[in-house]
């Protein structure tokens, strides 16, 4: 298994730096930013980390998708990808690296406490049981973006969200095409940090996503 670490960041946290020193002292495994536009431009200089930069703020779909395809360019076999504001762990790659190299899809799942923001839980659990049931198969968190893919599953596919409801496409598409995946219970964190979420824009983006899926457009 030939892995990379791939993180999509728009303006990022003052934690980010801390962030990337976290990983490279946990896996020397390559880790390619994507810079979505950010103001200043994320500037990390080091021997394992690769920046890529958006002109503009595409949307953190659009950067996962360029991640993953150079990612594959590169002869990267599989990635795993975490959010760039802290709120995953960089000790659960250890355990994301320890699956079965031919699972597709290695899932990171946070338990609905009360860690999490109640809007989070009602959303978290409603996409979840959608997605579940369009895919016949059960997905727990899929609004998580601490994942693990083999590349040549995702690049094999065309996407048209490129916001935050990529991650809910990427699910439908390789699930319904039979991928393998597995759950992976990891620590719930949440910070102070704004999201670049907007609650009722990417809510009706996601009906849009799953309308779409119905009748198959």
């Amino acid at each position: 298994m030939n892995l990379s670490i791939i993180i999509p960041a728009y303006n990022p946290p003052t934690t980010f730096s801390s962030l990337i020193k976290s990983i490279n002292k946990i896996t020397p495994n390559a880790i390619i930013i994507i810079d979505d536009g950010s103001t200043p431009k994320i500037n990390i200089e080091h021997s394992s980390v690769v920046v890529l930069r958006n002109t503009q703020n595409k949307g953190k779909g659009y950067s996962l998708i360029k991640g993953f395809k150079y990612a594959e360019k590169e002869g990267y076999t599989h990635a795993i990808t975490i959010d760039a504001d802290s709120q995953h762990d960089p000790e659960s790659i250890i355990s994301f690296l320890e699956f079965d190299k031919n699972i597709s899809l290695v899932l990171g799942t946070r338990n609905f406490t009360t860690d999490m923001p109640i809007h989070r839980r009602i959303s978290n659990t409603l996409t979840s049981y959608i997605i579940s049931f369009l895919c016949g198969q059960t997905v727990i968190d899929s609004q998580c973006g601490y994942r693990r893919y083999i590349l040549k599953d995702v690049c094999s596919e065309s996407f048209k969200e490129k916001g935050f409801q990529f991650e809910s496409e990427v699910l439908i598409k390789l699930l319904r095409n039979n991928c393998t995946h597995e759950n992976l219970e990891i620590p719930t964190i949440y910070s102070n940090e704004n999201s670049s979420i907007n609650n009722i824009n990417d809510t009706f983006k996601f009906i849009r996503l799953i309308l779409r899926n119905i009748f198959k457009d």
